[in-house]
């Protein structure tokens, strides 16, 4: 059969319109492919992005101190142990070296009290240009005694007496009482200053005078321990 130019024609149309189909078709598959490779791509970048964020977050929040930082905090631990050490010297050094009372830096007088009835009141006066100290009571041997007159231990102060230059200790002395025994009369004192350890007593002894001729003392005789005040030491 001879074709005719209209059937030519239809042919040819057909052939361009399935030519442009193929294409249109092609290139939605390309579109497609491409716009699913842009959301995997985006998609991909941002759960990244989100990891690193997530990572930096982290390590930000684990992040150890700089060198130089922790060379400051050495530093300053240093400088406030140091200054601590100094402190602590300085106030060593303000504290003022007391040595205990000896007759040689205090005036001691022996005075009878007006009450109670048989007691007489010591009393040690600083002298000297530092502080000192009265430790525990004085030992009192009356003429040639043997041994020192008994201290009364209920007498005992919280805290040793500290006399600043022109200040004042006490202690009471008991003499006698009417149930003691072997009553004599004594005409001299001599008065030492206990000793820091406690054992025995340090410098030489003090004389002072007793007050009228003589003192009658008996088996009673006691002392207190040296105490701030007049009241104090006669309280016993």
């Amino acid at each position: 059969m001879t074709a005719t130019p209209r059937s030519r024609r239809l042919r040819t149309l057909a052939a361009t319109l399935v030519a442009t189909a193929a294409l249109s078709l092609t290139a939605c598959q390309t579109g497609a492919a491409d716009a699913a490779g842009v959301v995997d791509s985006t998609q991909a970048s941002a759960t990244g992005a989100q990891d690193g964020g997530s990572a930096s977050d982290e390590s930000a929040g684990k992040q150890q101190p700089a060198a130089g930082m922790e060379a400051d905090a050495s530093g300053t631990s240093a400088a406030t142990g140091t200054s601590g050490k100094e402190a602590t010297k300085a106030a060593d050094r303000r504290v003022a070296k007391t040595d205990s009372c000896t007759a040689e830096d205090t005036e001691v007088t022996v005075a009878e009290a007006p009450r109670p009835i048989n007691h007489l009141l010591i009393t040690a006066t600083n002298t000297g240009d530092t502080s000192c100290d009265l430790y525990y009571a004085p030992y009192l041997r009356f003429d040639q005694a043997q041994a020192a007159v008994p201290r009364i231990e209920d007498s005992k102060p919280q805290a040793v007496i500290t006399l600043a230059p022109g200040e004042s200790g006490y202690a009471g002395v008991l003499t006698s009482t009417p149930d003691g025994a072997h009553p004599r009369d004594v005409t001299s004192l001599a008065l030492h200053f206990a000793a820091r350890s406690g054992e025995g007593s340090t410098g030489a002894p003090a004389h002072p005078a007793l007050p009228g001729d003589s003192v009658r003392v008996n088996s009673s005789n006691a002392v207190t321990y040296w105490q701030s005040t007049a009241a104090d030491a006669l309280a016993w």
